[in-house]
């Protein structure tokens, strides 16, 4: 019964470090605190490698590699905490944190050097290991108990962040290795055996513990995780393990070799997950300069010249983020519609007649003028469609995701934007002098709609920021919101929480209005996205009666709704994250 224990203990603890090491290196890279704690997990890992692998085969010498990555574990577990510790009181530290890393080193070199360092290893797999009194067995000891000394001296004294809110969950988590290790160093010295499963249970609870506390602290810190995404992608890949695990039992596999295939399991889904979210990464950092260089044109002066660079500028940044192979963007002259931005399609100046590539919606119809182009999306001011943006097959895809389309479709709203400003700069110019707009913020209107580019928010958020929407007026609807819990509402009730949760909405929404004066109808496009989300949610205007307002379509309302919607998920998670 010990052994089925010791052995479920120690592949449950190797599965978990393993899965918890990537998992954080690749949603917390390069967090120091999650580096740190990527160390400890990986350490503890071929820790618990070892001593499931001890179980079938006793090999002199490898005990001492076990204590070796223990040692480096409590090490980095050591430096986590310190890191934790605001610079000042690290300085004050520094002299403690060199002695202890010194004596880790010195210490692991004599393990690994001495040739009897560990006794009795032959035979010895579900009880702690035996040292003799000498020189290994005092360096270990001294190491752990200043190790663990030094744990809890960085989170309880010097400001004593360990009773702090973020810092008590890191304390909780010490307690248990501490234990483990005092329990390791007394079964090293004396005769009665002592069995293994205690301390690989109270050190495995320990990690455990401290993984998900640096979870948490990305979380809720660094913003760099979400707090379904760790629970979920790691119950599914540890469900995926046991499944292999057990399927392998069932077909014969010795218990054995189960260890390394559940370890080759975690390690394969793990690499996968790190790949997926480098490539993830690239994608963000370069919708994030795709928004910084559509920056450099906000404030620019309108005129023929600079809006034909400035559409061009777009459409290469378009494309290169969706990953086209071609693009075009026209604007209406008169009767037709003249290409006036291209990237490897249609010659500039090129002339369509309107009803050529005339369109409600985003289309996926073939245009036999225009046989490279795989998806068309039209631009609108008011009634009136006056550019239209189309784009080619993707270059590494067979298709386009609905993220895609959606930052096409609001990419090509803000481009009948920018189209209808500069074609109305006489009034643009009256109706910002009216509205008490100087050129400053006449450039930053200009910037918001170039945002449209920028790395899109979670569909989920952006669902669940419309439902909100639609329940704004509802107190105990809102109050019991996932938003609220999105965006940190923190009240006395349900009540409450809704009504401040409704403040932050309307507050945000405020915010999307261009000037203080609204103008007369019909509205300028600048104050679609405002116009729309205070109509319809606020003031509870149907519909139809905002459509008219505008002086729009129904299909273009729906789109310039999705937009808004998106626009306003955005601004709320900008707020969310500055107040952080």
């Amino acid at each position: 019964m010990l052994f089925q224990a010791t052995l479920l203990v120690d592949l449950t603890a190797m599965a978990i470090c393993l899965w918890m090491a990537f998992y954080l290196f690749a949603r917390g890279f390069p967090s120091k605190v999650t580096m740190r704690g990527v160390i400890l997990l990986m350490a503890l890992s071929a820790f618990f490698f070892g001593a499931y692998n001890n179980l079938f085969n006793q090999v002199t010498g490898t005990a001492a590699w076990r204590a070796t990555f223990l040692i480096i574990g409590i090490a980095a577990w050591y430096d986590l905490t310190l890191t934790i510790l605001p610079d000042q009181q690290r300085k004050v530290l520094l002299p403690w944190a060199v002695g202890i890393y010194t004596l880790a080193l010195v210490t692991i070199v004599l393990l690994l050097s001495t040739r009897d360092a560990f006794i009795g290893e032959q035979g010895n797999s579900i009880y702690v290991a035996h040292m003799g009194i000498a020189l290994p067995y005092i360096l270990y000891g001294v190491f752990e108990v200043a190790a663990c000394f030094g744990i809890f001296q960085n989170l309880l004294s010097h400001g004593k962040v360990g009773l702090t809110t973020q810092g008590k969950f890191f304390l909780f988590a010490s307690i248990f290795p501490v234990a483990g290790v005092t329990y390791g160093v007394i079964a090293l010295a004396i005769s009665q055996p002592m069995p293994r499963l205690y301390q690989d249970l109270m050190v495995f609870s320990g990690v455990f513990l401290m993984g998900i506390s640096v979870a948490r602290h990305q979380t809720l810190i660094e913003r760099r995780t979400t707090l379904r995404d760790f629970p979920v992608t790691s119950l599914t890949i540890l469900f995926l393990a046991a499944v292999y695990a057990l399927t392998a039992l069932r077909l014969g596999l010795p218990l054995q070799l189960v260890g390394p295939l559940v370890a080759f399991v975690v390690l394969t889904h793990a690499l996968y997950d790190l790949a997926r979210e480098f490539l993830e990464r690239l994608r963000i950092r370069r919708e994030g300069t795709f928004r910084k260089q559509l920056r450099r044109l906000e404030n620019e002066k309108s005129s023929e010249d600079t809006l034909r660079r400035r559409l061009q500028e777009g459409l290469d940044l378009l494309c290169s983020t969706l990953g086209a192979s071609s693009g075009f963007i026209a604007t209406k002259s008169g009767d037709e519609f003249v290409v006036t931005a291209s990237r490897q399609s249609v010659e500039l100046e090129r002339r369509f007649p309107f009803s050529e590539i005339s369109y409600e919606d985003i289309s996926k119809s073939q245009n036999e003028l225009l046989p490279d182009i795989q998806y068309f999306a039209p631009s609108f001011d008011g009634q009136t469609q006056i550019a239209v943006v189309g784009i080619g097959k993707p270059k590494t895809r067979l298709n386009y995701s609905h993220g895609d389309l959606d930052l096409l479709s609001e990419v090509a709203d803000q481009i009948g934007t920018i189209v209808s400003l500069s074609n109305m700069q006489p009034q643009i110019r009256q109706m910002l002098a009216q509205s008490e707009l100087n050129e400053s913020e006449a450039g930053v209107i200009a910037g918001e709609m170039l945002d449209a580019m920028e790395t899109n928010p979670d569909q989920d958020f952006v669902k669940i920021v419309e439902e909100g929407l639609r329940h704004l007026s509802d107190y105990i609807v809102l109050g019991q919101s996932p938003l609220a819990d999105k965006l940190g509402v923190k009240a006395g009730s349900e009540i409450e929480r809704g009504r401040e949760l409704q403040k932050a909405i309307v507050s945000s929404i405020e915010l999307l209005r261009p000037a203080d004066k609204r103008p007369p109808e019909p509205l300028p496009r600048v104050w679609y996205n405002h116009a729309v989300l205070h109509d319809a949610y606020v003031e509870g205007v149907p519909n139809r009666e905002i459509m008219a307002r505008l002086y729009i379509s129904e299909g273009t309302f729906n789109r310039t709704r999705r937009n808004a919607i998106r626009g306003l998920a955005r601004l709320l998670m900008e707020k969310k994250t500055t107040a952080s």
